[in-house]
């Protein structure tokens, strides 16, 4: 009987027309390290993340569309939000109404957030 082995996620690759300041700002929000340049020509950044993911921001003059969902615990949720109130980032517990400033989660769980960046990508954060 053979095994089959899983599937491991790797990256998530994310357009963005200031790409520094867009990497830097989810880094910050979600409380990982600073990004870090990739690519032959450094011309990306990688922001790390657990069990070696990470989302890689590459440059593009028109960002396409993209939803980003992360799960993590209690604590990390609720500091994400603290985060996302300092910076005056609206946010909401519905993807279609972002910016209703409510976290609890109509899915079940202890709470989820949606907001968008500047590019027009729709990130989720749930716990």
């Amino acid at each position: 009987m053979t095994t089959k082995s899983f599937v491991q996620f790797d990256h998530m690759a994310v357009e963005a027309r200031e790409l520094e300041a867009s990497a830097n700002l989810m880094a910050d929000i979600l409380g990982s390290g600073a990004p870090v340049p990739e690519g032959e020509d450094g011309d990306m950044l990688r922001i790390d993340l657990a069990h070696d993911a990470f989302i890689l921001f590459s440059p593009s003059d028109s960002p396409r569309f993209a939803h980003v969902a992360f799960r993590v615990d209690v604590e990390r949720f609720r500091e994400v939000v603290e985060r996302l109130r300092s910076r005056g980032i609206p946010f909401g517990n519905d993807p279609n109404d972002a910016k209703n400033g409510m976290t609890d989660d109509f899915l079940g769980g202890a709470g989820r957030v949606y907001f968008t960046d500047d590019n027009g990508h729709l990130w989720e954060v749930a716990c």
